[in-house]
């Protein structure tokens, strides 16, 4: 295959150029003793046109006319993937004298140390010193590729040397990379020496045998006879042996070579620690001693100040509390993304800002050397502003600091940048927040009711008075012919639209977590505790199970809600409603068993209640950024939002309400009532996604109508059983266990009712689940009673109440 010109003219006059393999630039040869020494100084572009013109030769042309007398090695045999495509390009070697053009004919090593002229030359198939055969051009190109290319060199030299009478001898000056005799890793505080070893030592994943010639063994088959096909390589090894280099066998330190160069080790070690490790200080210093003794230091770094910048000093100081990061602490990027977690969440109306300058910002690491009179060699770390790169620029090691804390798609180390040891963090006030959720309502009462959900949150930059908007609506749809038989008014009543509104306001510095108040006209249930939201909408659709009680509630309320530390909670409330029962629309609206008679739909005491709620809260995993308190709020429910890392530590969590109002009771005479509700839980896990929960409901009360008295049976709510299968009760228990191991689990459930002046026998549940994640799970439920059935109840749940 023929070359383009200008790729063989450019090769050709680099050919004597010194060759460096990757280390650093060669110094002046000096002068041979020979008469006569030829050295190729690094030619300008007018010296490459005017000498290409002259010697252009292919390689294909020089080795087609000399027979080396040596085997031919395979086509890419001196490639290696990441290498320049110059082992390809590059033409026979030409040297040009008084307009003579000479070859040279022999092969001269120099300056080694530890190795011996006989082991270099096997390794890469040069012919031996004492050979009679001349080498040839289109050798010598493959000979200095190989030996750049061992690892084993930190400097390659090559030289033409021609004598008056003699021929050209090609004289190749080599430095040995160090030779290790003991290593020491010194510094570390959290990370082991086991950590660093393989960046240290990095070695192929496969190394040649002893012997020069390799061999690969075949089966063949030939009209049903098989027989055994040898091929024998002599091609010269392309990695040096492991015993020439140092390594590290079954935990022992064995001495050698230092393969790649102790620089390049050490930037090794510089990348695992920043980008592997995370330590995004970090620096390597080291020191070998003449024996070949190296001391690795490890500085993990350290904080020297965290600046705050985009807020006035007061606020600066509040977001540096938040952050938690102090200067002398050693710097994790796990610790910057937790710190903006943190910040975020206790100042949320703050926001880590992402500067597009700061992420062109980069910094280049490299390790340099120094060399001392007695033999030592120091190593450090240099941390330079990198020069603005060009394209196809090349650099030893190259971080930027977007990239460091942006592993992945994580997004939470925006607005954070280091400049040499400080730390600077971007912050800027957030502005409104706008969250539009859809709600796919699907009840028994109202067939399918999309509708959508909208929270607009108003942020203060100064910390003084926060305001939330909140608005829900969703239109039950006139789908399948349903209706009320013999209704046609109710059945229009039942599909007006549902609406809610509400605003509220925080005032942090009074503790106040929510001042506000709504009104709502909307189709509304007490059972929220029992199951999760889509999961009863889903069930509806599918099979026409909701599981759950509907009413019809129209009014307002008040609330104030204090929050004194960052898990407690203090609340009143003020209601006032017009309730109204809602009937099952015919026929059901599901998917599946839509042939079946309507989920009942219990009734409710019909008039205007007025009522106080008083509460108070405790969750050990809520943080200061914790949301709390919604549109569908019940006495039955926490004002928390659960919170995603439930099962990561031990946490409790629990609420008290108590509700004292008035009503129409059984006989339509304003009754006073009162109901006390308390819902504690437990999460005590044992490792990753092992672990105990624990859950005690108890409720009680008098004189209670009809919506508000007590059942239990059903999903989280005395699972195996019915739903509401004991009902009418003024006071309920139920206690829950549940053991995860990581995708499986167990539970039991226990529970009574009392109703009658009487409490019920006590009721027990037992189930499996499997986890598909935090909150998804497969759950099975056998009931263990007279009534039980070898056929369990199943759910494939998506939400947890508890």
């Amino acid at each position: 295959m023929l070359l383009p010109l200008l790729m063989n003219r450019l090769a050709l006059a680099l050919c004597f150029v010194s060759l460096t393999a990757q280390a650093q630039p060669p110094q002046d040869a000096g002068t041979s003793d020979a008469p006569a020494a030829v050295t190729a100084p690094p030619p300008s572009p007018e010296a490459v046109s005017s000498t290409a013109s002259a010697t252009d030769t292919r390689p294909e042309d020089t080795a087609g006319s000399e027979d080396s007398g040596y085997p031919t090695c395979p086509e890419g045999f001196n490639e290696e993937a990441g290498d320049l495509a110059d082992s390809t390009v590059l033409g026979a070697m030409q040297v040009e004298v008084a307009g003579q053009g000479l070859t040279p004919t022999s092969l001269e090593l120099r300056g080694l140390q530890r190795l011996t002229d006989p082991q270099v030359r096997k390794l890469v198939g040069a012919p031996p010193a004492d050979a009679s055969r001349a080498l040839t051009g289109s050798e010598v190109q493959p000979l200095l590729h190989r030996l750049a290319r061992t690892g084993l060199f930190a400097r390659v030299e090559p030289r033409v040397r021609v004598s008056e009478q003699g021929p050209a001898v090609l004289e190749v000056t080599l430095e040995e990379n160090p030779t290790l005799t003991a290593v020491e890793f010194t510094g570390l505080q959290d990370l082991r020496p086991d950590d660093l070893w393989d960046a240290l030592l990095e070695l192929p994943s496969r190394f040649p045998d002893d012997d020069d010639t390799q061999e690969q063994v075949a089966t063949l088959r030939i009209h049903k006879r098989h027989g055994t096909l040898r091929v024998v390589s002599p091609c010269p090894a392309p990695r040096p042996p492991r015993p020439w280099l140092a390594r590290r066998e079954d935990g022992t330190f064995r001495p050698g070579i230092m393969l790649g160069g102790l620089d390049a080790a050490l930037e090794r070690i510089l990348k695992t620690l920043r980008e592997d490790e995370g330590y995004l200080l970090a620096t390597v210093s080291a020191t070998l001693s003449p024996e070949g003794r190296l001391v690795v230091t490890v500085d993990e770094g350290r904080l020297e100040a965290v600046e705050v910048r985009g807020v006035d000093e007061a606020m600066a100081a509040r977001v540096r509390e938040a952050l938690s990061l102090e200067p002398g602490d050693v710097f994790l990027r796990s610790d910057a993304r937790r710190a903006v977690e943190r910040m975020e969440s206790r100042l949320p109306f703050l926001r880590a800002e992402d500067r597009d300058d700061d992420r062109e910002e980069r910094t280049t690491v490299r390790i340099v050397e120094e060399r001392y009179a007695d033999g030592t060699r120091r190593y450090s770390t240099r941390e330079e502003a990198a020069r603005k790169s060009r394209r196809h620029e090349r650099v030893e090691f190259e971080v930027g600091w977007h990239r460091l804390f942006h592993d992945g798609d994580d997004a939470h180390s925006e607005g954070l940048t280091l400049e040499g040891k400080r730390l600077f963090v971007h912050v800027r006030p957030r502005p409104p927040d706008l969250d539009v959720d859809l709600l796919p309502v699907h009840t028994q009462v109202t067939g399918f009711a999309p509708g959508l959900s909208a929270n607009l949150r108003i942020w203060d930059s100064k910390d003084r008075v926060h305001t939330t908007l909140d608005g829900a609506f969703f239109i039950p749809l006139r789908l399948g012919g349903q209706h009320l038989p013999g209704d046609p008014e109710g059945t229009s009543s039942q599909r007006r639209v549902n609406l809610l509104g509400g605003a509220k306001v925080q005032l942090p510095a009074l503790g106040i977590e929510e001042l506000g108040a709504q009104v709502h006209d909307f189709i509304d249930t007490l059972d929220r505790w029992r199951l999760g939201d889509f999961d009863s909408y889903f069930y509806s659709f599918l099979i026409n199970r909701p599981d759950r009680d509907y009413f019809r509630r129209q009014g307002f309320m008040a609330f104030a809600t204090w929050r004194w530390q960052r898990s407690w909670l203090a609340g009143v409330e003020v209601r006032g409603d017009t309730v109204s029962s809602l009937q099952s629309f015919t026929p059901p609206l599901s998917l599946f068993r839509s042939d079946d008679p309507p989920f009942p739909n219990a009734p409710v005491n019909e008039g205007r209640f007025r009522s106080a709620v008083v509460r108070l809260e405790y969750s050990g995993a809520a943080e200061r950024g914790t949301r709390v308190g919604s549109l569908f709020r019940t006495p039955e429910t926490t004002l928390f939002e659960r919170h995603e890392g439930w099962k990561r530590e031990p946490t409790l969590r629990g609420f008290v309400t108590l509700e004292v109002g008035e009503g129409p009771g059984a006989d339509g005479a304003d009754t006073r009532f009162w109901k006390l509700v308390g819902d504690v839980a437990m999460d005590l896990p044992v490792n990753w996604h092992t672990g105990l929960s624990l859950r005690l409901r108890a409720a009680t009360g008098h004189d209670l109508p009809l919506q508000k008295q007590e059942a239990l049976g059903g999903w989280t709510a005395l699972r195996g059983f019915g739903f509401k299968e004991f009902r009418g009760g003024d006071s309920s228990v139920l206690a829950s266990a549940e053991y995860r191991w990581h995708g499986l689990g167990i539970f039991a459930d226990l529970g009574s009712v009392h109703a009658a002046s009487a409490w019920s026998d006590a009721q027990l549940g037992l189930g499996g689940s499997f986890h598909f994640g935090d909150d998804v799970r497969f759950e099975a439920a056998w009931r263990i009673d007279d009534k039980a059935r070898l056929t369990p109840e199943a759910r494939l749940l998506f939400n947890r109440t508890f």
